[in-house]
C-alpha cells in the first residue's frame, strides 16, 4: 500500500503489471520450463542500468546487496491458486543451476513480456491518493520523470510471506 504525501506537479506515476496474465499468455512449453525454475534474487542487484534508479532510495536500504534469496520463478497465489510470474531485471540475479550470463537473456525476455502494455495499468498520484495492490501477482514501477521535484510516499507492506 502506498499513500501519496507529496507529489510533483507532473509525472511520478506508478505502473502496475498483472503477472497472472503474463504467465497465462506464455506458450505451454515456456510455462513448463519456468514452472520448475528457481530464481536467485537480491534487493541490491538492479542491472537495469537506469540512471534514475541510482537516485531513488528507500530509507534503511544501505545494505540491500547483502540480502539474497531463492524463490520460484512461477509462484502460486495462496488464495486464488493462480500462477503468476515472479522475475524481473532489477532483482533477479540468475536462475539456480545457471550462471548470470546464461540466465540474462531469459530474464530480459521475461521482463519485456511481463510489462507489455496490455498487462499494465497506470496510477496517477494526487496528494492523499492511496494505492493498494497485491505484490504476489503484480510488478510495480515508479516512473522517475519529475526531475527537480519531490515525490514522497508512505509505504505500508501488508502480510509479507515467502513465495510458493
Amino acid at each position: 500500500m502506498l499513500y501519496a504525501r507529496e507529489v510533483p506537479a507532473y509525472g511520478g506515476d506508478t505502473m502496475v503489471a498483472n503477472q497472472y496474465l503474463a504467465y497465462e499468455t506464455l506458450s505451454a512449453g515456456m510455462q513448463r520450463m519456468l514452472d520448475g525454475l528457481t530464481g536467485i534474487y537480491s534487493a541490491g542487484a538492479d542491472r537495469t542500468g537506469r540512471e534514475e534508479n541510482k537516485n531513488m532510495k528507500m530509507r534503511d536500504t544501505d545494505k540491500t546487496e547483502q540480502y539474497v534469496a531463492e524463490h520460484p520463478v512461477v509462484r502460486t497465489h495462496p488464495e486464488t491458486g493462480r500462477k503468476a510470474l515472479y522475475v524481473n531485471t532489477e532483482h533477479t540475479i540468475r536462475f539456480k543451476g545457471m550462471t548470470a550470463e546464461e540466465s540474462l537473456p531469459l530474464i530480459e525476455f521475461l521482463q519485456i513480456h511481463c510489462t507489455r502494455p496490455e498487462f499494465t495499468a497506470r496510477i496517477r498520484w494526487e496528494k492523499g491518493t492511496v494505492g493498494i495492490w497485491d505484490n504476489r501477482c503484480v510488478q510495480h514501477f515508479a516512473i522517475n520523470d519529475y526531475h527537480g521535484q519531490r515525490r514522497v510516499m508512505w509505504r505500508l507492506p501488508v502480510g509479507a510471506e515467502l513465495p510458493a
